[in-house]
């Protein structure tokens, strides 16, 4: 199977919520117009920023089709199938397949984990068989996940077991590691960094292609980083990367993941609250969010968001 590298920024898209946490699918045509809108290459739904885990199988299928029209050459959605039933992302990766999608992504299951590289790819090779014909990444969050295996000896493992293996999405710190994978057989794979705060690092060590959250309201400032690292101006690109270390900072302070849905809510794109047992912001503490974010500048560099 021919790799077709993702060059650019993909938004790991928030699951949109109703006030009574249900989904609320009509926001997705103005979250893929928006995306699309400020030079986003695509949508990775159903992870971890999406909720994945918190979603219902109805509810992950429902979501693929809502996104399925906005695929095109030029924007792309991958889904993300699990990573605790082996049968049920075998059925949402034929749903993928069924719906016409880009790709699909998996993890390593998190409750019953994988001892070696081996056992994962027992674990990925019927997945990947269900997606037959579309690229399936492998979704490397150690953090999350609580399994941490070579990613170099995943790569030699699945080369040529795995015939629809894309890559990596690389959500992990280890720059070194990244770095070989990129490398592996003369970039072979597609390995796609996943840790918005230290995106510069990302890019100083190869990365072309990058997934994350905040993208989905904050893409200017990352195509200002690029911008300066093509231009060889390392320092404007470092000042640009603190704007995104000192955002990302807040998440701490104002709920975690929850402050997310609440950025995307202050840049009018309000995707509900975030399920439980993920706190929601009071009014209070929105309020004292945005004037941190005000504070740091954050506003200038947000998305402007597509008339729909």
């Amino acid at each position: 199977m021919i790799i077709n590298k993702i060059q650019g920024l993909i938004a790991a898209t928030f699951t949109p919520f109703d006030a009574e946490g249900n989904l609320n699918l009509s926001m997705v045509p103005v979250l893929a117009e928006t995306l699309a809108a400020n030079s986003i290459k695509g949508a990775f739904i159903n992870g971890t920023t999406g909720e994945g885990p918190s979603l219902t199988f109805d509810e992950k299928t429902k979501q693929m089709a809502a996104w399925a029209p906005f695929v095109s050459d030029d924007f792309l959605v991958l889904a993300m199938l699990g990573g605790t039933s082996q049968k049920e992302a075998c059925l949402l990766a034929k749903k993928a397949v069924e719906m016409g999608l880009s790709g699909v992504a998996v993890t390593a299951p998190y409750y019953f984990k994988p001892a070696s590289v081996d056992r994962l790819v027992a674990y990925l090779k019927p997945i990947a068989e269900s997606a037959a014909g579309l690229p399936l990444y492998f979704y490397h969050i150690p953090m999350l996940t609580g399994v941490d295996l070579p990613m170099m000896e995943l790569l030699s493992t699945v080369d040529g077991v795995i015939p629809n293996f894309a890559g990596i999405k690389y959500t992990h710190h280890n720059l070194m590691e990244f770095n070989q994978c990129l490398r592996y057989k003369n970039k072979k794979f597609d390995v796609l960094w996943g840790w918005d705060e230290t995106f510069l690092a990302g890019l100083s060590m190869g990365a072309k292609g990058a997934v994350g959250s905040t993208y989905n309201f904050a893409a200017p400032l990352y195509h200002r980083i690029i911008k300066a690292v093509e231009d060889n101006d390392l320092e404007t690109a470092r000042k640009l990367q603190e704007k995104s270390v000192d955002f990302i900072a807040l998440y701490g302070k104002f709920g975690g993941a929850a402050a997310g849905k609440s950025i995307m809510k202050l840049c009018g794109l309000d995707c509900g609250p975030f399920r439980v047992p993920v706190a929601k912001l009071t009014t209070k503490e929105e309020n004292a969010l945005r004037q941190e974010l005000e504070k740091q500048g954050f506003f200038e560099f947000v998305i402007k968001r597509s008339i729909h």
